[in-house]
């Protein structure tokens, strides 16, 4: 499938980052222009890409399962697979009379080198959110949970603070594999504590790289999205008199966010952190009511042990460069 580099008359916009990262909410706003093709968290690619292989591979781990007759098909099966799920949502938004589609499936983030190669017109959002709030979302809702066999090393994580902290790592560690010159950059945090800027700026750079900024929808900051069911939360915008008045929202819960869980997954999350303020800093940023890392730590006496004071300065060998703005 990676030879399929071909130039499409329909433009592929991937909303990527850590699931609970503000994904569903920029897809959505992206979709809500008419030249594109909303197919919220379309999952057929990361399904044939990631998932597919998994399965295909841990039965060819063992002898017998897979007899050597049958192994030829089996690649075959996965190539075409694979075709089908890039051909199949291109094929949609054709018929739909789109110039565009929109997948925001956060975890395309972990095969974005791939996703890059397919498409090389694709447009590229990162959405990137401090991994307090992250991680209370992840709890809340309960989406850290696995099914079987769907990642290559895990069969299944429980919720928890740790594991959730995990996966927050994992898929901004998986970004720096992004193309600089196809992505655009969305602050989570900074945009719940004052949308209107950040709203205004985003716009800037979707126009920079192609994207019809005038066909969009404010409305959409006024739904609540990726929500459970008749559990509506906070959104960043009203509706008044046929106006959208955007509005700060919270990001992050300080009343559930203890020094304990922060020496909990410093280890975990510290060297991205690290490297995503480094590389993004006008993007990536604390929540508001977040005290920080260090004073917390500062209070728990065992602390001094486990976290270090300074989180190193580590680089990838590439990815995305900060925007200076």
């Amino acid at each position: 499938m990676r030879d399929n580099s071909t130039a499409m008359s329909i433009r592929p916009i991937f909303v990527l980052g850590s699931p609970r990262s503000g994904t569903t909410m920029i897809g959505n706003y992206l979709g809500s222009a008419d030249s594109v093709l909303n197919a919220g968290e379309y999952r057929g690619l990361y399904l044939a890409h990631a998932a597919l292989p998994v399965q295909l591979g841990a039965a060819s781990r063992l002898v017998g399962v897979t007899p050597a007759e049958w192994e030829p098909y089996q690649a075959l099966y996965m190539e075409e697979v694979q075709r089908h799920a890039a051909e199949f949502i291109v094929r949609v938004a054709e018929r739909a009379g789109k110039s565009a589609f929109c997948d925001s499936g956060p975890r395309n983030v972990l095969i974005c080198t791939l996703l890059a190669e397919i498409f090389p017109d694709a447009l590229f959002v990162l959405t990137l959110r401090h991994y307090t709030g992250t991680i209370q979302s992840l709890l809340r809702l309960g989406t850290i949970q696995l099914g079987p066999a769907f990642e290559a090393t895990i069969d299944y994580i429980n919720p928890t603070t740790i594991a959730a902290a995990a996966v927050w790592a994992r898929h901004y560690t998986a970004s720096f594999n992004l193309p600089n010159d196809r992505t655009v950059f969305f602050g989570y945090d900074n945009f719940c504590a004052d949308p209107a800027p950040v709203l205004a700026r985003f716009k800037v750079d979707l126009a920079a790289a192609g994207f019809p900024v005038r066909e969009l929808d404010d409305s959409m900051f006024a739904e609540s999205h990726a929500t459970t069911l008749g559990k509506p939360r906070a959104t960043a915008a009203r509706r008044l008199a046929g106006r959208v008045k955007l509005t700060p929202m919270p990001s992050f819960d300080a009343s559930a966010w203890s020094a304990a869980h922060e020496l909990e997954v410093s280890r975990v999350v510290g060297p991205i952190d690290s490297l995503l303020r480094s590389f993004f800093p006008n993007d990536y940023a604390d929540p508001a009511g977040y005290p920080g890392s260090e004073a917390l730590l500062a209070a728990v006496p065992s602390a001094k042990g486990n976290a270090p004071a300074k989180r190193p300065a580590i680089k990838p060998s590439r990815g995305p460069q900060a925007k200076g703005r």
